[in-house]
């Protein structure tokens, strides 16, 4: 067993059956013990059977997907006493676990022509209904994807749902995924390589035919509806199934005899009628993976969220309280209220974070539109020359020497105001200490200066129990925090400017905080992360009205657990994946009006160049340019317009969002 929910969990349960051996009284049938190899393989073959779950845990006679299996005694590893039928006792066990149950219900239906049998010539006539395939498909070519509805019979987007047997709900709204193309065409890849890996015999146009592991058997509407496949009884006779509607091929560790007529469940049950050992078939495990990552990667739009072609109008207000008791030291307490709404989820690309949209704040995800606490810390001096900070709200830059830029806060994009993700903007409850000062002398050399910091996540920190299962707290073996340290110079003149950066993280990636998707999760889950993050920053104060700033960002992210989704394995403990980022910034003063501004940035935004585990990598770096132009309206208001760009973030499977541009004209008040 995994740790859960650290990993997420596997999306089944495992079935356990006790008592001491095989016995039959009446019609209930109590199965020799079963081991957990044995109980994961049955687990795996009734979630995936495609049919709704019997609420309440039990197994009764209208379930008629458990009905329909029977475990093959031929496969490795699965020689036990049939646990579903008992040898010649019909009627299956219930198990002592809820199960869950990958399904999809309510399919559009359409009439197909098919032949009753594989070597008659289909009718004229309509004489099958099946749910999910469009009107007038070629039923006799092989099954792509491009086949299957996106909709239901309602008009909705086809939800895959997973639900568990333990649910009394009627509406199944426990968990939804929407299945566009490409996961129609990755399920149909994967329903294919789980029949390439079994062997089956079937009735084909030329009489019986043997198929054997390895080589392919395309699906096509025509044969599946009509083939008959030999296949076992309980008491392990020969005997003929399918024919009637759409059958799973026998061959695997479970023998489905249900018959569909819901394409999509038809699909799910192939892969879900395989062995342990079947399933890590290279091939199969390939198709595997692909599919589940094609079910994470939703497309723009997909996450119930606001057209990305929108105009929008919002606020970020703060108040600043500053004090000081001795002159040297400060008490900063700042009251925030932010409504803006993240262009980063309204565009599905975490790299399209704007540097002002409040990255506390994850309206209207969490509807945290009130006012809260930005900032709350007190930094003091220690000695000549350390400098010690602790605060329950304290920000990063706040605990540490230097942002190491001389690119503006104003940034449009978080990407630039991070450096690339160098130094990312992340606030926690902890404690700092910078040693030396910037233009002074420090360790006997001018200029240079030192910091570093802890700062846990502040709801860990504040909960020293989370779950029965995670320990967390302010220190705590699965409290998520940041480490960073920093080695910075600057030169005499003040004209160079350098920082070392680096980062130790767990439980969150703060560097793909302004990436691609999958640098921010390379294991689709933020609390398996723990990543070791490098940055290096220069900048060369050109003249007083012009300065450039460049930045580059590289990380380690590996798993701590392992990863299953759907019960596919994802990641392994220990995985790596490997990121890396640049950018290069200019900033000029006094442009066209004394006290006027102006920027342009560009850069390679964090992205994977590499991942071990099965969720992969990006397929390239995107590039993120920015314009902008302030206008000093007074010594308290500018103007500032601006535009940015972020090219495609599609990964190598091509999946992802397209390009991203957008304008803002930002107006800010001081006082």
């Amino acid at each position: 067993m995994i740790a859960d929910p650290l990993s997420q969990g596997e999306a089944y349960y495992y079935y356990r059956a006790g008592g001491n051996g095989a016995t039959a009284t009446g019609t209930t049938y109590q199965p020799a013990q079963t081991f957990a190899p044995q109980a994961r393989q049955l687990a795996f073959s009734t979630t995936w059977t495609g049919f709704t779950p019997e609420p309440g845990g039990t197994i009764s006679g209208s379930d008629k997907a458990l009905n329909s299996l029977l475990v093959n005694p031929s496969i490795p590893g699965t020689t036990i006493a049939n646990p579903l039928n008992g040898g010649t006792v019909g009627t299956p066990y219930a198990p002592n676990r809820i199960r869950a149950s990958i399904y999809t219900k309510d399919g559009y239906n359409s009439a197909v022509a098919v032949p009753t049998t594989p070597t008659g010539v289909a009718p004229t006539t309509k004489n099958r209904v099946l749910e999910y395939l469009l009107p007038n498909v070629s039923t006799a070519l092989p099954l792509t994807g491009n086949e299957i509805l996106l909709e239901d019979r309602y008009g909705n987007t086809t939800p895959l749902r997973v639900q568990t047997s333990n649910s009394t709900s009627s509406n199944y709204s426990d968990a939804k995924i929407l299945l566009d193309r490409k996961d129609m065409q990755s399920l149909v890849a994967l329903a294919n390589e789980s029949r390439r890996v079994k062997t089956y015999t079937y009735n084909g146009k030329a009489g019986a035919v043997t198929k054997l592991a390895n080589q392919y058997d395309f699906i096509n509407i025509n044969d599946a509806s009509s083939r008959t496949y030999t296949g076992v009884t309980a008491a392990g006779a020969a005997t003929t199934i399918g024919g009637a509607g759409l059958t799973v091929t026998p061959g695997g560790y479970v023998q489905n005899s249900n018959t569909y007529n819901n394409v999509i469940n038809y699909l799910l049950a192939e892969y879900g009628s395989l062995g342990e050992d079947q399933r890590k078939v290279g091939y199969v495990q390939n198709a595997a993976t692909k599919f589940v990552r094609n079910l994470a990667a939703y497309t723009t739009n997909k996450n119930y969220v606001a057209d990305k072609n929108a105009f929008t109008f919002s606020h970020d207000a703060y108040l600043n309280f500053d004090t000081s008791f001795t002159g040297k030291d400060q008490f900063q307490f700042r009251i925030r209220a932010n409504n803006t709404y993240a262009f980063a989820a309204r565009a599905a690309d975490p790299a399209a974070a704007l540097a002002y949209d409040g990255a506390t704040v994850e309206w209207p995800n969490n509807s945290r539109t009130g006012i809260f606490i930005d900032k709350l810390f007190y930094r003091f001096p220690v000695g000549d020359y350390a400098v010690a900070t602790v605060g329950t709200r304290l920000p990063q830059d706040a605990a540490l020497p230097t942002r190491g830029t001389y690119y503006t806060k104003d940034a449009l994009l978080e990407f630039f105001n991070s450096s690339a993700g160098v130094f990312p903007s992340y606030t926690g409850t902890g404690v700092g200490l910078s040693l030396g000062k910037l233009g002074a002398k420090g360790f006997g050399m001018s200029g240079v200066s030192f910091g570093i910091a802890y700062l846990a996540n502040e709801s860990d920190a504040v909960a020293p129990d989370a779950s029965n299962t995670m320990t967390q707290g302010w220190f705590g073996a699965d409290t998520r925090f940041r480490l960073p340290v920093q080695l910075a110079w600057q030169s005499k003149d003040k004209k160079w400017l350098a920082s070392a950066n680096y980062a130790f993280e767990r439980g969150n990636n703060s560097m793909g905080q302004v990436g691609t998707q999958l640098a921010l999760t390379p294991f689709m889950y933020a609390s398996l992360n723990e990543s070791n993050q490098f940055g290096f920053t220069l900048a060369y104060q050109w003249s007083k009205d012009f300065s450039i700033t460049g930045a580059y960002g590289h990380a380690s992210v590996n798993a701590r657990y392992d990863n299953s989704v759907l019960g596919v394995k994802m990641a392994d403990a220990g995985d790596s994946a490997v990121m890396n980022s640049w950018m290069v910034a200019l900033n000029f003063k006094n442009v066209f009006l004394k006290g006027n501004s102006a920027g342009f940035a560009i850069g390679g935004v964090p992205s994977l160049v590499s991942n071990s585990s099965g969720w992969n990598k990006d397929g390239g770096m995107p590039t993120a340019i920015e314009t902008w132009y302030q206008f000093q309206v007074t010594d308290n208001i500018s103007i500032t317009p601006g535009v940015f760009y972020i090219s495609s973030t599609t990964n190598s499977d091509g999946i992802g969002g397209g390009d991203v541009w957008g304008g803002v004209i930002k107006t800010q008040f001081n006082f």
